[in-house]
């Protein structure tokens, strides 16, 4: 269902009440309930600094000793009567504050409760959550506050810790010290050896937060009925005041309404215009799409020189380094060849010696042989010598065979070094290839340097032709601000119109205005779109926008002027509508 502006103007006042009512319930409910808790936690801890303010009253009237040395005097076998045993229990400083905790319960409106481990009184044994207190206790002996939301209450805990010089060890302590000797105290119960400073037990003080939540539903039930109060008289209030104009404004808004639809007209003639400047962005970007696509290219032609210059530098690397192996391979053969030959020699003179000797040997014993022979019978012996001195004659001259078979192996090293000398030409071969190379890829450096610079002139082309766009979107803006004349004629109407609303508003007086809307309708005749010639001139983007505003200024300015002094009116009181 749609409403009308009146009832949404209502609506609008309930709603705004609803939520400032919710909102004060809310925060209300919230602080009461928070200063309520503190409220009562602070009686609380009050009513437990009072326990202990008695228990040390107690304590320093020193009673307790006196009293259980005249029972044990006066019961020495430890049979006490019912009012010796109250007597007693009135001078222990934790009984004196367990009792003035109980009798103020009643009147201050709270529960108390004592509890420890092992207790004498089985009605203060325990619970599982107290014993979990009671070790908590042991850790952090600060109170401890505990909201229970199924009993509606709110508890301050704070231990009790046994304490020397109140006379707790009197009946807690060590049993060696027990008065009648058997590890009891003076009132019959078994002493626990607990020191000074051990845990006990805990006070606890258990307020409800009955009171709490009555304050709050009654603030809660004072402020809704003054917010409903309010909000019926907000309500009551505005429809009176706005019965009157809204009908005003009415009227109004439905001018405003044609007007719109001629501003439509408008917009439509800016669209075109404007979807002419989109075809121009489209050009730029087939332009920005080429430069970016030459750009790549130049990249990837810098990255091949970049490679190229690397293949360069190692290939002039690997030559240098074959040249240096070269230069070390010729001294190392030439060195190897003079040592060869110098062998050679020294070992054919050797050799030519050993021959010579081997042959003179020879002879000898040929001719020792002869003698020996002549000798007859006292030659046998000479024989024999000179037959041994043929025989290593003839064994010299197998050594001399052998090594002369050593110099030709000496031959075929001079002849392998002759091979070596050949291989170490083929190395300096490829090092002139190399250099060959080397000196090819700094050619194609060359000429790739000569494309990236025809690259280079292809984006100032590119750029040239997005120059040319540009100035043709500068052409579309003036295109733009021709049709944004028209929208400044309607712009005037609608403020005619907002002047009308205002003084329906009961801001403006609005005497002696007719309003522009009248004179437009009685016989304004229509604007015609007539777009400019493109210029080509080029125009930058600051320049267009100043042209713009200056025209739409001039445009209202003219339309203003149109209408008399009666129809001029204060931009003062424009502002203050």
């Amino acid at each position: 269902m749609k409403l009308s502006l009146r009832y949404r103007i209502l609506l609008t006042i309930f709603v705004s009440c609803l939520v400032v009512g919710i909102s004060a319930i809310l925060v209300t409910r919230y602080l009461i309930n928070q200063n309520g808790q503190s409220a009562l936690i602070e009686k609380s801890r009050a009513v437990l600094s009072r326990l202990e303010v008695g228990r040390d009253y107690v304590a320093e009237m020193d009673q307790l000793d006196r009293l259980i040395a005249d029972t044990v005097r006066q019961f020495p076998d430890g049979k006490l009567t019912q009012a010796q045993h109250r007597k007693i229990l009135k001078s222990v400083p934790v009984f004196a504050a367990f009792q003035l905790g109980s009798r103020g319960a009643e009147e201050e409106q709270y529960e108390f409760r004592v509890f420890g481990e092992n207790p004498r009184n089985k009605d203060n044994a325990p619970t599982e959550r107290e014993m979990a207190l009671l070790q908590r206790f042991r850790r952090d002996p600060s109170d401890v506050v505990e909201i229970s939301e199924a009993n509606n209450t709110i508890s301050v805990i704070r231990p009790v810790f046994l304490s020397e010089a109140q006379g707790c060890l009197n009946c807690h302590g060590d049993p060696a010290t027990s008065p009648w000797g058997d590890g009891k105290d003076v009132l019959g119960y078994n002493m626990e050896n607990m020191k000074d400073g051990d845990l006990r037990g805990a006070f606890a003080v258990i307020s409800s937060l009955d009171p709490v939540v009555a304050s709050t539903n009654a603030a809660t039930r004072n402020i809704v009925l003054g917010t409903g109060g309010f909000t019926l008289l907000a309500i009551l209030l505005g429809f009176l005041i706005m019965r009157g104009p809204l009908r005003r404004i009415t009227s109004v808004i439905t001018g405003v309404t044609n007007a719109s639809g001629q501003l439509a007209n408008a917009s439509t003639q800016i669209s075109d215009a404007s979807q002419s400047m989109a075809t121009g962005a489209s050009d730029q970007a087939a332009s920005l799409e080429e430069t970016s696509s030459t750009l790549e290219e130049m990249a990837a032609m810098t990255r091949q020189n970049a490679e190229s210059t690397k293949q360069a530098e190692s290939l002039a690397q690997e030559a240098g380094n074959f040249s240096d192996q070269g230069r070390e391979s010729m001294t190392r053969m030439a060195s190897a060849i003079d040592e060869i030959k110098e062998s050679s020699d020294q070992t054919a003179k050797i050799i030519k010696t050993i021959d010579e000797i081997a042959f003179q040997t020879n002879l000898l014993a040929l001719n020792a042989a002869v003698e020996a022979a002549r000798a007859g019978e006292a030659g046998k012996g000479f024989a024999v010598v000179a037959e041994e001195v043929r025989n290593l004659a003839q064994r010299s001259a197998d050594a001399a065979r052998d090594t002369n078979n050593l110099i030709e192996e000496s031959q075929e090293k001079a002849m392998l070094g002759v091979k070596v000398s050949n291989e170490v030409a083929a190395v300096l071969g490829k090092i002139n290839d190399a250099v060959k190379r080397a000196g090819d890829l700094i050619r194609e450096v060359a000429a790739a340097s000569t494309e990236q610079a025809e690259g280079v002139e292809q984006i100032n082309i590119a750029v040239a032709q997005m120059d040319q766009i540009t100035q043709n979107n500068a052409a579309n803006s003036e295109e733009a601000a021709a049709a944004s004349e028209q929208l400044s004629a309607q712009a005037a109407e609608l403020e005619s119109m907002v002047q009308e609303l205002a003084a329906a508003a009961g801001v403006g007086s609005g005497n002696g205005r007719t309003g522009l809307l009248g004179r437009v309708r009685g016989g304004r005749q229509p604007l015609v779109y007539a777009p400019p010639a493109p210029t080509a001139a080029p125009v930058n983007g600051s320049r267009r926008n100043k042209s713009l505003g200056e025209l739409i200024q001039r445009e209202q300015n003219q339309m203003l002027g149109m209408h008399g002094k009666d129809d001029q009116y204060s931009s003062d009181e424009f502002r203050d509508m």
